[in-house]
């Protein structure tokens, strides 16, 4: 009961995902990973990933009854491996327009999560959204996308590429003085997404994170409309209950 409890911690929609990716040289990322994890590549090329969404129907067991405001998250991530071999997510930073979910994302996971004041317009009848987010401290950061809603149900996204860059179940962080690094997991339907034919950044997310900024448009990118997620508890929690790790 306590493994299906943790396995089944948290539940959310992501709504309007817009991904935009660069192809980046392995040994930056490897820099600045934990000595337990490794950087994950395409064909001997390593990735950064700018995503934006919108959180909905958030609800954290065992206080589900609780209702949760929706809010918007913008974050820069990578992708990665333990020595295991299991693959998986490093988040570099998540801006989020929810500050009691900052506080609970950074103390129970140890994710890097800021808070910012994040706008969107556009919608996906239009074919076309825009996300802006300011960060405390960060500078403003900006996502201008399109794509062809008749797409839509086509199923296009469906190449070796798009699955390295979507479909991830697991994400690591390092909580303050807890070292390995600690992962959890998210179930949730495979991607329902379709290529960018139109993707634009600007902003200071990568030079935050001791990077150069892009200086050309990302390589691809998808949209997704969306789906029901479900979240465990951190690893951690599992090794107090004296439960195996998640998944």
């Amino acid at each position: 009961m306590i493994k299906s409890f943790l396995n089944r911690f948290m539940s959310q929609n992501w709504e309007d995902l817009i991904m935009l990716h660069y192809r980046v040289n392995p040994a930056m990322i490897q820099g600045r990973l934990p000595d337990d994890l490794e950087v994950d590549t395409f064909e001997d090329d390593a990735w950064l990933s700018v995503v934006a969404f919108r959180l909905s129907n958030l609800r954290i067991r065992p206080i589900s009854w609780l209702k949760w405001s929706d809010f918007w998250e913008l974050n820069l991530r990578t992708y990665i491996r333990d020595k295991k071999g299991r693959k998986g997510v490093w988040f570099f930073s998540l801006d989020s327009t929810d500050p009691v979910g900052v506080i609970g994302a950074r103390m129970l996971y140890g994710l890097p999560y800021n808070n910012a004041h994040i706008e969107r317009s556009g919608s996906l009848q239009s074919g076309h959204l825009s996300f802006s987010s300011t960060r405390k401290g960060g500078g403003l950061s900006t996502i201008d996308a399109s794509w062809n809603s008749e797409d839509l149900n086509q199923n296009l996204a469906r190449k070796k590429i798009d699955h390295f860059l979507l479909e991830r179940y697991r994400f690591w962080a390092s909580r303050s003085r807890v070292k390995p690094s600690s992962s959890a997991c998210v179930n949730h339907q495979p991607y329902n997404a379709v290529r960018l034919n139109m993707a634009k950044y600007q902003g200071k997310l990568f030079a935050c994170q001791g990077m150069g900024e892009p200086i050309c448009a990302p390589e691809l990118g998808h949209y997704c409309p969306g789906f029901s997620v479900e979240a465990t508890a951190p690893e951690w929690a599992f090794s107090i209950s004296g439960q195996a790790n998640q998944r």
